[in-house]
């Protein structure tokens, strides 16, 4: 008989997918709810970038139905033994395999930036999460990766015409991703999956995707979690990984002439004047994605349409939903006499001015996202700029355009596509150049709010230099600009290189070396450069500095590993242990049946 090992696989970690039939949880916009379902919704965040180069996010969460499986075993053993007397064979009941029955859930991507978004229907029962899995092929060549949950995360049920909401899940590495061993490590101390103790408020966003639902399905009391003896080691380690959320995208708060990284979890680091760091807590589970001070008001955009006000940093926030939640808010800016905000969907991005006195939205015009590979075409992204007076332009692929406040008319010029770009407190831009042979190009500055941009050409490897391709360039208030590189293409240990050229091109003789570079610390994060001090984020979510170009390091934002790995090898003991006392419990049951 096949086993279902519902505790934890101890130091195995699944490399590819399950070999029993996998059903659909697929909810149909135009459908009711099927006979006997009900309803599940479920976040995952992933506490790091990518979770490898083909695989941003995970395409799957596999579900497995607990409460039925005497009914399964028996009906396989009914038709093993059927089949075994027609054929005059002998028949041993405990050699026949078994399937428990398991459910697939499909990521939405509407309204999230990091976040991954899974619902679907299932018959009514009890379940648990199996495993996160994610699957990649481009007709050339296919990867999957997979993380077992069981009962890290616990049981849930399933009642016909009732919404189960199970919050969200986390996925926390605990070794570096960005190693090209880390997937195939088995270890346990590889990283954990556990459900967070906060549950996100998941009900606004099924009825605005399925409609027909809400007339269907009960969501006035949300199903959730089953509680279990192992709810402690869960809460600590729910607390630890929002306390250490992982954040690269850096935002400047001008009034208060302060910088910051929105992070996962709906934390906000923020840098003090005197390079301190604070960190603001955020009442959602969502990633973080802008920032804008507003008449004494600070304003935080994120996913599913979430804005949280509040009158200070310190302060409590109060969530607000100016759009939809198939939008994320992805940007604001501040012109002299009206606010921006740009959102995206799936396949829009929306562009709003808002009203000072009310805040109220408004639309303004959308652009249509590109795919970045479209076939034999890498396309560029789209990037919001404000100009020195105060004009909202956007740099959408090949295009840049510019917006009339005064007649609500769009008008266009061509450009250079861009892969990322941000724009300095000063106004000048930094981007990456789109490459058709991989993607990135090169660095490259604009002075001129994107009208021009300088090519900032330096020494890397041949077959790209890890992440220190896709690092942005800093420049400082003297413009001299600053990245990572080497002094030739021969150089073991990454160098932080300046020039002060600024011309049509800067040549890769123009860098002078400066310092080393810290190892797997690659990202830079120009937006936090506060004087000569620069910023990079590491693989892990650390965030380190410089003030003398890499001579001495100073660790900003720490991530506490240690704390995580001991709290998930507490789990992993108590697991274990009440997995051994009920393996005792049923050899005393089989040895009293035999008895009798």
């Amino acid at each position: 008989m096949k086993k279902l090992i519902v505790m934890f696989v101890f130091g195995i970690f699944l490399s590819g997918c399950a070999t029993y039939e996998i059903k659909s949880t697929r909810l149909d916009s135009s459908q009711p709810l099927a006979h006997n379902h009900g309803v599940v919704a479920l976040q995952v965040i992933n506490n790091t970038g990518r979770l490898a180069p083909l695989h941003a996010g995970w395409t799957e969460v596999i579900a497995i139905r607990m409460d039925n499986h005497e009914q399964i075993k028996q009906a396989a053993i009914d038709e093993a033994k059927e089949k075994a007397a027609a054929k005059n064979k002998p028949f041993n009941a405990d050699e026949v395999e078994w399937d428990p029955d398991a459910y697939t859930f499909s990521p939405n991507s509407q309204g999230v930036v990091d976040s991954q978004l899974f619902a679907g229907s299932m018959p009514e029962g009890q379940y648990l999460i199996a495993s996160l899995y994610s699957f990649y092929s481009d007709g050339n060549m296919s990867s999957w990766l997979s993380m077992p949950v069981y009962a890290s995360a616990g049981t849930f049920n399933v009642k016909a015409g009732e919404f189960t909401n199970l919050g969200s899940l986390v996925f926390q590495p605990l070794l570096n991703i960005k190693e090209t061993s880390f997937w195939s490590n088995r270890s346990s101390s590889k990283a954990y999956v556990t459900r967070l103790s906060d549950t996100e408020n998941l009900e606004n966003f099924i009825i605005e995707h399925f409609p027909n639902l809400a007339s269907s399905v009960n969501f006035a009391q949300p199903l959730g979690w089953e509680e279990d003896k192992f709810a402690q080691f869960r809460d600590k380690l729910s607390r630890l990984s929002r306390n250490n959320a992982y954040g690269s995208q850096a935002l400047i708060l001008q009034e208060h002439r302060q910088r910051a990284v929105a992070s996962k979890f709906g934390q906000l680091h923020v840098v003090n004047n005197d390079n301190s760091w604070s960190q603001i807590n955020l009442p959602t589970n969502g990633q973080l994605t802008s920032v804008i001070e507003l008449n004494g008001k600070i304003l935080v955009g994120s996913e599913r349409g979430q804005v949280f006000v509040s009158d200070s940093l310190q302060g409590s926030w109060t969530a607000t939903q100016p759009v939809s939640a198939t939008e994320s808010i992805i940007w604001f800016g501040k012109a002299k006499d009206t606010l921006f905000a740009v959102t995206a969907s799936a396949k829009k991005h929306f562009f709003y001015s808002i009203n000072k006195e009310d805040l109220s939205w408004h639309h303004i015009g959308d652009f249509e996202r590109k795919n970045p590979n479209d076939f034999w075409v890498q396309n560029g992204g789209l990037f919001p700029i404000l100009t020195a007076e105060g004009q909202l332009r956007v740099l959408n692929d090949n295009k840049l355009y510019d917006f009339d406040a005064n007649t609500n008319q769009w008008s266009s010029v061509k450009s250079l596509p861009m892969v990322q770009v941000a724009q300095l407190e000063n106004g000048v831009l930094v981007g990456l150049e789109v490459s058709q042979w991989d993607g990135v190009g090169d660095q490259a500055v604009s002075f001129d709010y994107g009208q021009n941009w300088i090519s900032l050409s330096r020494s890397l490897k041949t077959f790209g230099d890890n992440g220190t391709d896709r690092s942005l360039p800093f420049v400082l208030d003297n413009k001299t600009l600053i990245t990572l590189g080497r002094p030739d293409k021969t150089v073991k240990q990454l160098q932080i290189i300046s020039t002060t050229s600024n011309g049509e091109d800067v040549s890769r003789k123009d860098w002078v070396m400066r310092g080393t570079a810290k190892a797997d610390c690659e990202i830079a994060l120009p937006k936090l450069t506060h004087g000569q001090r620069i910023y990079f984020l590491c693989d892990q979510g650390q965030i380190v500095s410089t003030h003398d170009f890499g001579q001495t390091w100073n660790t900003d934002v720490a991530m506490d590993i240690a704390a995580m790995q001991g709290e998930y090898e507490s789990l992993l003991t108590a697991l274990k242990a009440e997995d051994e006392k009920e393996e005792e419990k049923e050899a005393l049951h089989q040895g009293a049946s035999k008895g009798q």
